[in-house]
């Protein structure tokens, strides 16, 4: 095994055993450890100019994606310092979690103080906005009982001045520290979004629509229910990325990491989480998720299906190994699927796709979006490569596929997560990992986000996999 990626999977909630998680970390840790730094005994601007040094040596991507360490230094030290001289812990965690902002990876991040997040972004207005293909924002879902509805707004209008200002300008300017890095500028786009309805309690705002009418809406607790309102909360479940982070959620468990059922058509659905056994059953032992890979494409054979969904929507990535070994269920020929590179070694390693004696040969979809991250975009790239396979989606994946693994202890409790390592193409270039707000897999099928699409998704409707059965079984 190898770390990439993966020190997600070592924070996670009950139902996944700490006897499964030091499994998976020794094995990992015995093949390449993982870089670790603790500065959480120096004082605040010590640390964080420690942590800088850190990162600009070690961080994977620091050419790829023209990180200016010592601009970023010189930015945000002064606010440590100031945060330190006033003894301000918000202060000095708002300065941190900004900086780390400043990176655009989905694998970059700070740990979280939920306190401090809800205190700025507590407040929703009752709505939750979606941005068409044509560059309109319209209003997708509202609380029946906020304030929003209350003042007459409804599911569709468009909104065209967001207190005072173009829409566009205001969503560029939406801060989104607090939701975490963005590789791309579609996930970007996202956030901004879903963080464009949210503010500190009492926070007004004023609303104008198409047809010039205002109103003045006031951000109140809605117990952060516009944030499940937007795509994909609305229609993909996040409950093992939640699980892992410790957040709360309410959906059901997985049942196993890969799950399996058959749709109209003769087509075969599988729902894949990660790519790591895990024991989500409790039982002592983690499942195999090859097996359960093997054992889904082996009864697509026997079945004669005539066709293959492979959801990865927002798949939280796992092992390297375990995506080439996957692969091997649908390649027919041997295939490199990365060289991986740690620091300035010229050491590479090398990781194939082995085709296996069980293979499924038919037409492949595999559902794709922006929270499909790491591993997961391996088997995204994986798919769209096939001759008899496309990614289908309103948006890309992640654009985070280095190898990732490596932590610094801050003062307070805080972490600081990033990764140490490149992975490779045929030619030895840095693949799928963003630069300049592009990377990850893009659908080959992508569906345009229209009005009717918006409020689908936001009635809990899948237009995704509604329109790849519709290709699959009509051929449209």
């Amino acid at each position: 095994m190898t770390p990439k990626k993966r020190k997600i999977i070592i924070f996670v909630g009950a139902a996944i055993t700490l006897a499964v998680l030091m499994v998976v970390l020794l094995a990992t840790l015995q093949k390449n450890k993982q870089p670790e730094a603790d500065f959480s005994k120096l004082t605040w601007a010590q640390a964080f100019v420690k942590l800088n040094e850190t990162m600009s040596q070690q961080y994977a991507f620091t050419e790829w994606k023209d990180i200016r360490w010592e601009v970023l230094c010189d930015k945000y030290l002064p606010q440590i310092e100031a945060a330190q001289s006033e003894d301000s812990f918000k202060d000095y965690y708002i300065a941190l979690r900004a900086y780390i902002n400043e990176i655009p990876d989905g694998h970059v991040r700070v740990s979280r103080v939920a306190d401090l997040d809800d205190k700025y972004t507590g407040g929703g207005f009752g709505l939750a906005v979606a941005q068409l293909d044509d560059g309109k924002v319209i209003m997708t879902w509202l609380d029946p009982s906020g304030p929003a509805q209350a003042a007459g707004l409804r599911a569709g209008d468009e909104i065209t001045e967001w207190n005072g200002r173009p829409i566009a300008d205001a969503l560029e300017d939406v801060p989104t520290i607090f939701a975490g890095n963005s590789a791309t500028g579609e996930t970007l786009k996202q956030k901004q979004l879903a963080y464009l309805v949210r503010a500190p309690l009492g926070t007004e705002v004023k609303i104008t629509l198409s047809d010039s009418s205002s109103v003045v809406l006031t951000a109140y607790d809605d117990h952060k229910l516009s944030l499940k309102k937007n795509y994909p909360s609305t229609v993909v479940s996040d409950k093992l990325r939640d699980m892992v982070l410790g957040n709360e959620n309410s959906d059901p468990e997985p049942e196993g990491v890969a799950e399996m059922k058959m749709l109209d058509g003769n087509i075969l659905y599988i729902k894949l989480w990660a790519l790591i056994d895990l024991d989500l059953k409790q039982t002592g032992k983690p499942v195999s998720t090859l097996g359960l890979m093997r054992e889904a494409v082996a009864y697509a054979n026997e079945n004669r299906c005539a066709a293959m969904i492979l959801d990865i929507r927002n798949n939280v990535g796992g092992l390297d190994e375990m995506v080439a070994e996957i692969m091997g269920l649908f390649y027919s020929e041997k295939t490199l699927y990365e060289y991986q590179k740690y620091g300035d070694s010229d050491d590479l390693t090398t990781l194939f796709i082995e085709p296996e004696t069980q293979r499924f040969g038919g037409k492949i979809i595999a559902l794709v979006n922006s929270q499909c991250i790491s591993s997961g975009e391996g088997v995204a790239l994986g798919i769209k490569n096939l001759p008899n396979g496309e990614t289908l989606g309103f948006y890309g994946t992640n654009g985070s596929f280095g190898m990732a693994g490596a932590k610094v202890k801050m003062p307070g409790g805080i972490t600081v997560d990033y990764p140490y390592g490149q992975s490779l193409d045929k030619d030895k270039n840095i693949q799928l990992d963003s630069r300049n707000g592009i990377g990850g897999v893009s659908p080959s099928i992508r569906i345009p986000m229209t009005e009717e699409n918006a409020l689908r998704i936001a009635n809990g409707e899948d237009v995704e996999l509604d329109q790849a059965l519709r290709i699959l079984t009509k051929g449209e």
